[in-house]
């Protein structure tokens, strides 16, 4: 059955994408005109088209003669369509963000406005009376609000115009006649929380960018601190790889003689085997030819060849001994060889440490009030020396009244400290630290099991760890500079020579239970020998000389000399 016509409802739920849109343009069509072939276009893209291309349809190139006349009807259902959807875009539908018309009865249409005062939303059609009447001019219109109930005072019904300070709310002309108080237009506030809004925008954006450059420096930090650790893992690296160079070395050094020791006991013991079978297989021989002779019944015949048997042993087995000796020298000097070898690879390590340690300078002085009376303690409290006689200083508990030492104000309880000293020129010093709590009356034991740790430098070329009994100490060279480290929680005392950038001796395992002080001997000067101050410098780190007044503590023990 033959269905009806379409009705224009029907026509206008059409695809207007599929059936109503010109294929040259890609839009609605203006003016269709319909070829002969029955393909649409609009009538200036089908102009353009046949006069820069072939007289063809362009979709189906049939040959045209002429631009047909306008589609009269199909023109004006286009415009009925354009019309029908311009109204329905006004027609509330109750999608997020519209706000119906609360005059328009039947269907609705899209508020354009709402009205503060009349607490009501208009239309674009009942909006025009706000516009044209003088007594509405002063209603205050703003974008389509929901909810206009919540712009109205619930107690007097009126339109909320003012602004309380004190009850920090709107309220309507009425509210401040019962209760009077500060207010201000809603307006006027409305410009000043916006002001200050605004503000506080600007102190979170301002927030937000020193974050931001936090971050930045977090992130330009975190890439050094790892191009360091990569530097210095590579340093270590190449030690260690150096380290088992050697050892292995050593160790094929050592292997080589039983090696070749192995290889002549083979060679040998292959030797006395061969000549071994090669005397068994005569005398089997000669056991048969005489099995042979024995069986001849020809007495004539079996005399005359009756063999001569004094060389039938031939040479004596008991002769044959492997010589099983293991005589070939002793390994001591390949492995004393290896062991100074390794000393030298594992000493550039102490550059690296001494890289790490200028993080912890501790600021360190001296207590004058420790100081032996003989002792001249600077004002800045950074350098001190024999002054040759007593100072005329009184004789407190705290000083020391037989050793010429003196201890530092730094308290060191937890942490890593450093600080360096200088000694050059000097024929004797002791540089260190002592327990808060430790003797300083009389001659003194320096060493650990009486809470000094320390190490001593005497006549002139002679050191010492004053450990029980001491250690001597074989240096290299003189030092100009001595650095010492505290790591208070690893019980680590270390001592460097700063110049040459080599370790001196490391106190371990140290058990301190109270604060520890720095100590110091600048040892009695002889006429003009050992004269010179020992000196607290500044500390050079990253390149440039610096005072050490990290909070972290280092700190290193030394041992006090007699006077």
């Amino acid at each position: 059955m033959a269905s009806g016509p379409a009705s224009f409802s029907e026509i206008r739920s059409l695809d207007k994408d599929q059936y109503l849109t010109c294929s040259i343009c890609m839009d609605i069509f203006v003016d269709p005109v319909t070829t002969v072939c029955g393909h649409t276009f609009c009538k200036k893209c089908l102009h353009f088209n046949l006069m820069y291309n072939d007289r063809s349809c362009p979709l189906c190139k049939t040959i045209l003669t002429r631009i047909p006349d306008v589609n009269i009807v199909l023109r004006d259902i286009i415009q009925q369509l354009k019309k029908t959807s311009e109204k329905n875009d006004d027609v509330y539908t109750g999608k997020d963000g519209e706000v119906a018309c609360d005059i328009c009865t039947g269907e609705k249409l899209k508020a354009k406005k709402s009205c503060l005062v009349c607490l009501t939303s208009y239309c674009s059609t009942h909006l025009e009376n706000h516009y044209s009447a003088k007594r509405l001019e002063g209603h205050k219109l703003v974008a389509p609000v929901k909810n206009l109930d919540e712009r109205a005072c619930l107690e007097h019904g009126r339109p909320l115009e003012l602004f309380s300070r004190r009850q920090q709310r709107c309220i309507c002309v009425r509210c401040l006649d019962e209760r009077p108080e500060e207010f201000i237009t809603i307006e006027d506030e409305w410009d000043k929380k916006k002001a200050k809004l605004e503000n506080t925008k600007m102190d979170l954006q301002e927030k937000i960018k020193k974050r931001e450059t936090k971050m930045d420096e977090i992130e330009a930090s975190l890439n050094s601190c790892k191009d360091h650790l990569d530097n210095e893992w590579w340093d270590i690296e190449a030690v260690f790889t150096a380290v088992i160079a050697i050892v292995e070395e050593a160790q094929a050094n050592i292997l080589q003689p039983l090696k070749d020791r192995r290889q002549v006991l083979e060679k040998d013991a292959k030797s006395l085997e061969e000549e071994l079978k090669a005397a068994i297989k005569k005398l089997k021989e000669t056991i048969s030819e005489l099995d042979k002779i024995s069986a001849c019944e020809d007495h004539i015949l079996f005399l005359q060849n009756y063999p001569s048997l004094e060389d039938v042993d031939g040479r004596d087995c008991s002769e044959m001994e492997l010589d099983t000796s293991l005589c070939f020298g002793t390994m001591r000097k390949t492995t004393s060889i290896m062991m100074e070898q390794i000393q030298l690879q594992l000493e550039k390590l102490t550059s690296i440490e001494l890289k790490r340690v200028p993080k912890f300078t501790e600021d360190v002085k001296l207590d004058p009030a420790t100081a032996h009376k003989r002792l001249v303690v600077s004002d800045d409290g950074k350098e001190v020396k024999d002054g040759g006689e007593d100072q005329g200083v009184d004789d407190t508990p705290e000083r020391f009244d037989m050793f010429g030492s003196v201890l530092g104000l730094n308290r060191l309880t937890s942490g890593k400290s450093y600080w360096e000293v200088e000694v050059s020129n000097k024929t004797g010093w002791d540089l260190g630290v002592a327990r808060g709590d430790a003797n300083r009356k009389g001659k003194i034991s320096l060493h650990p099991y009486n809470d000094y740790w320390v190490i001593v430098h005497y006549e002139d070329d002679k050191y010492a760890a004053m450990t029980a009994p001491p250690v001597p100490l074989s240096l290299k060279e003189k030092p100009e500079k001595v650095g010492v480290f505290v790591d208070y929680e690893e019980g680590l005392i270390s001592f460097y020579d700063v110049m040459a950038q080599s370790h001196i001796y490391s106190f371990t395992k140290c058990s301190f239970r109270d604060a520890l002080l720095p100590y110091f001997s600048p040892h009695v000067k002889q006429e003009e020998k050992n004269a010179n101050p020992l000196i607290i410098s500044a500390v050079e780190q990253c390149g440039q000389s610096v005072e050490s007044d990290e909070e972290m503590m280092c700190d290193e023990q030394g041992k006090a000399g007699s006077l």
